[in-house]
């Protein structure tokens, strides 16, 4: 007996304009295949009772030709008359007939939205299968009644001992360019989450290969790691739910979901993920929490919308999708839902600040690491520059108490090239120089050493925060340390204001908290610290000042002229030079 639909024609192919994007339409074929199997799973041991599989296959080389095939090994339809006529209502929980999608029964027509065909084979266990197709102009027609679909037809030869095949064919132009398998990949790992993680369960994309290499492309869809990322889990099942409503006696309604509600929330340390929190009914994804619009929260960017926010809420069942499935319906469920959740926000958000913190002290220590490496490397190039420019008979007085000072241990001086006693036994900076090296052929050279160059960089130099003792004992070597650190600055004795830096022995220590520090942080709405380049001239002033300060303590006073301004700011532009690749970075991206 031919098989009549239950809805206008015409409404069909309205519905089907909510489909925007191809790849959501072959979801709702996979989602069906799931449905099919679902008689098969055993929730105490989270597996399915045998292996089921399920493969969506791309052949063709252009629209014309162009086939998708999504093929399954489940159970198969047990009533292809109640799957063609079920229009707004679904038998999908009545176990009997589980293959019609949702709540509304409409995703056997999804494919109206992108191509002229479906074909449906299916079949059920020691029985025929059977095969029915249905084309798009069919419902061009104005009534109701003129929509008439024939009896299926019996098909020897079927693939397994159960299951279904569906064939999407003749395709949109457009439609067919958006068909890509790594998309679809991206998008049944989305989609899937929490079905993927399902033990004997195994979905499979094949890209056949029609030219004469016959090389297909394949790709199993996994389940999300959440474990691969370290940080921070906020986890709770809601077993109870409530809501007050009425404004001059207000009412309180609790609500008891059939299963606890499930929410698993990671703040993730280190690199951003990008994969914001979800929603996700029946095991499927409805959509990012950020952009449900029936869910009214004042913390969607900062917490659902955060980059280092992922996690999900499954509510099982407790809610019904609308028909675009992209949000819920409206009704007491959706309320003592919604009030949970801004209930239990301030928790998260807390949670993420502790997070922020910890990952911001450690971003702020690699950043400490690279000024301290540039600030190396320039002091030995400027203790080099300082030993020639006095060699070359520039006027540097290093007179201290009358007694005349020069620079030992193997850095030359007055009397380069001589010991103490007047003998010729040590080496002058003259001596054993290499080719020598400057950064941007700017500020100094550096000693070449055996290989020249930048093998120099290795070498051990005079600068104002190593001690070099005597000659003939072994040097103290006590380095040099810039610490950034999150406290109130330190006030000065004098101004009584706050002091941007500090120097205490040989450690450099530079205020966070400054206002002037703070202003050159450019702190985007997810409080994603980014160096700028007026953080970066920050910075190399006020460390230039008190390496200066320190240099010239140690290596004697010059006289006061217009050289001194000049070499403290040539100082500060080099030390730029080295941190300009630095600049535009997010902090949480120096150490990639």
């Amino acid at each position: 007996m031919p098989i009549k639909i239950g809805i206008s024609p015409k409404i069909i192919l309205s519905i089907a304009t909510l489909y925007n994007d191809v790849n959501r339409i072959f979801m709702e074929y996979i989602d069906n295949s799931l449905d099919s199997a679902e008689d098969l799973y055993s929730v105490e041991e989270n597996s399915y009772k045998r292996p089921v599989e399920i493969a969506l296959i791309i052949q063709g080389r252009d629209f014309r030709g162009g086939q998708v095939q999504i093929i399954d090994n489940c159970i198969g339809i047990t009533n292809f008359s109640k799957v063609v006529q079920s229009i707004g209502f679904s038998d999908k929980k009545v176990k009997a007939q589980p293959w019609i999608n949702g709540q509304f029964g409409y995703g056997i027509y999804s494919f109206l939205a992108c191509c002229e065909k479906l074909e449906i084979t299916s079949k059920l266990q020691k029985e025929d299968a059977l095969y029915i197709p249905i084309n798009r102009d069919q419902f061009e027609a104005e009534r109701q009644e003129d929509v008439v679909f024939p009896d299926p037809k019996k098909v020897r030869k079927f693939d397994f001992e159960s299951g279904t095949k569906v064939c999407l064919s003749n395709f949109d132009k457009t439609c067919w360019r958006q068909v890509d398998i790594v998309e679809l990949k991206s998008e049944i790992e989305k989609h899937f989450e929490l079905l993927l993680a399902r033990k004997n369960l195994s979905i499979k994309l094949i890209k056949k290969d029609d030219s004469i290499f016959n090389q297909d492309e394949e790709i199993i869809c996994k389940s999300f790691d959440y474990g691969q990322y370290d940080g921070e889990v906020w986890e709770d099942y809601a077993e109870t739910l409530s809501f007050s409503w009425g404004k001059k006696n207000p009412v309180r309604t609790t609500i008891k979901p059939r299963k606890p509600i499930h929410v698993y929330i990671k703040i993730t340390t280190g690199k951003e993920i990008n994969k914001r929190p979800v929603f996700i009914s029946k095991g499927r994804r409805i959509g990012e929490i950020k952009d449900i619009k029936s869910f009214k929260s004042s913390h969607k960017s900062d917490l659902w919308d955060h980059p280092n926010v992922t996690g999900y809420v499954d509510l099982s069942d407790f809610l019904d999708p609308t028909i675009a499935r992209n949000d819920f319906r409206n009704n007491n469920n959706s309320k003592a839902l919604y009030n949970y959740l801004i209930e239990i926000e301030p928790l998260i958000l807390d949670e993420i600040k502790n997070v922020n913190k910890k990952a911001e002290e450690r971003h702020y220590q690699e950043l400490e690491d690279k000024l301290n490496e540039a600030l190396s490397k320039l002091a030995r190039i400027d203790s080099m520059m300082y030993r020639t420019d006095y060699i070359s008979g520039d006027k540097v007085n290093l007179e201290k108490n009358g007694i005349g000072k020069h620079i030992d241990e193997e850095s030359g001086g007055k009397d380069h090239g001589k010991d103490r006693d007047g003998s010729r036994s040590g080496k002058g900076v003259g001596d054993s120089l290499g080719d020598g090296k400057g950064i941007d052929n700017g500020f100094g050279g550096l000693p070449g050493g055996d290989k020249g160059g930048d093998n120099a960089l290795n070498k051990e130099a005079s600068n104002p925060f190593e001690d070099t003792g005597f000659k003939g004992q072994e040097k103290r070597k006590s380095g040099f340390n810039i610490r950034i650190v999150d406290r109130e600055p330190d006030i000065d004795n004098e101004t009584k204001k706050p002091i941007r830096s500090s120097l205490i022995g040989n450690e450099i220590t530079i205020f966070k908290q400054h206002t002037d520090f703070q202003d050159r942080v450019d702190v985007s709405r997810k409080r994603e610290a980014k160096i700028t380049q007026r953080l970066i001239t920050y910075l190399a002033g006020e460390i230039t000042v008190h390496y200066k300060d320190k240099f010239h303590n140690k290596n004697g006073q010059p006289e006061y002229n217009k050289k001194l301004f000049i070499d403290l700011v040539s100082f500060v532009y080099e030390f730029e030079k080295m941190l300009k690749d630095l600049s535009g970075k997010n902090l949480a991206d120096l150490n990639s």
